[in-house]
């Protein structure tokens, strides 16, 4: 940028006409003008301008720097132009990052449906993972996310959106083939799948038990939990946000639902505080919509994943 000065300030010089009025254009001192011609002749060792009594003029080096000068300065326009717009029209590619789990929510398909509906001329890219990963690097604008590690990096910017709990799910057609579950201690008898490792406190009143399930079956994928739960292979851990539907569908029941597992925010992150109209834009309506499935829980009665 300290090259890029003189050359706008001898292309004001020549089109005032002098050093005091490229200076008044400016907002500079006449001082000011005169050190950045010096420094410009210098740096490149040629003469620039004539200096009679009435008026300035280019020497032949200084015509020839002059329409390189005004391209520069069509560029930066340009350049400010392109920036702002990024700013200020909400439209090209956001790239969105979600879970597999959060992908089947009424809640993130309502929003991708209203994202089609009101800002046709964004595009979503959708990053489908359940895996953190470096948003920079992955060029990556927001990232829905939850758990205790979402916000392990300092630089991120975080909006919040619901928070869900963790429930014990399992399928009818399971709960049919086994004895009734009543009781915390009981749940160490049945078959588990898991995406991480089932360890978590359950309350119920003054009661407390820590759920630590050693033998369960690994799965890569959150939906494949829930895919495999509502199968009838063996209990789960999910959050209840996430399964709400097939709760409300009869597919999976809430499994002792009177034991209370902890509560997971989720936030819509970002990796800069100031963002494009485009990205503002998806943020908004994931905060309208997710704050609307809150409101819609609250009034239904139910608390299958309300943090209550």
């Amino acid at each position: 940028m300290h090259d890029i000065k003189p050359l706008l300030v001898f292309a004001a010089v020549l089109e005032q006409g002098s050093m005091n009025a490229a200076a008044a254009a400016l907002g500079m001192t006449p001082s000011a003008v005169s050190q950045h011609i010096t420094r410009l002749e210098s740096l490149h060792g040629v003469k620039l301008l004539r200096r009679s009594t009435r008026r300035l003029a280019p020497t032949d080096a200084g015509r020839a720097l002059l329409a390189h000068c005004h391209r520069l300065r069509h560029t930066l326009a340009d350049m400010k132009t392109a920036l702002n717009n990024l700013k200020t029209e909400a439209a090209g590619e956001v790239h969105l990052a979600a879970t597999s789990g959060m992908v089947g929510t009424p809640m993130f398909q309502t929003a991708l449906k209203r994202l089609q509906r009101e800002y046709p001329d964004i595009r979503p890219v959708l990053h489908i993972g359940d895996r953190l990963i470096d948003m920079q690097q992955g060029g990556i604008d927001i990232a829905i996310r939850g758990g205790e590690h979402a916000l392990d990096d300092a630089d991120l910017i975080a909006r919040h959106l619901v928070s869900w709990r963790w429930q014990i799910f399992a399928a009818p057609d399971y709960l049919a083939r086994h004895p009734p579950i009543e009781r915390p201690e009981q749940l160490h008898r049945h078959s588990w799948l898991h995406f991480v490792p089932v360890r978590a406190t359950l309350r119920c009143a003054a009661e407390s038990y820590l759920l630590d399930i050693a033998d369960s079956m690994p799965c890569s994928q959150l939906s494949a939990v829930c895919a495999l739960t509502v199968g009838g292979i063996g209990l789960s851990m999910q959050l209840g946000g996430e399964v709400r539907q097939y709760v409300q569908q009869g597919s999976l029941e809430v499994v002792l639902p009177q034991w209370l597992a902890p509560v997971v925010n989720i936030y819509a992150v970002t990796s800069y505080r100031v963002q494009s109209a485009k990205t503002e834009a998806v943020l908004k309506i994931l905060q309208q919509v997710s704050a609307a499935d809150d409101r819609s829980v609250a009034e239904s009665g139910k608390t299958t994943d309300q943090a209550v």
